[in-house]
């Protein structure tokens, strides 16, 4: 299990919204947590939390999430071959 800091959208009573920080340049959303932007550190995702409140409003956190190592999000799998 690898460990990582994400920034999330919360509504006014304090649930997830399922919006996460997917480009912190460009601050774009995804629904994906696959896709949301990764940070090893905490204090850069409070950061980033600050930056998305300013330019999208609402209230954003940086949230620790936990992902499996063992499973491969999206996997290509192009290189397999169906018996005939």
């Amino acid at each position: 299990m690898t460990y990582w800091w994400l920034v999330e959208n919360f509504d006014r009573k304090g649930q997830s919204t399922g919006l996460y920080m997917e480009c912190q340049v460009n601050m774009t959303l995804t629904a994906d947590v696959h896709k949301a932007r990764k940070f090893r550190l905490q204090r850069t995702a409070e950061f980033r939390a600050l930056d998305m409140r300013e330019a999208r409003r609402g209230d954003w956190r940086a949230v620790e999430h936990g992902f499996d190592d063992s499973k491969t999000p999206n996997a290509d799998l192009s290189g397999r071959t169906r018996s005939a």
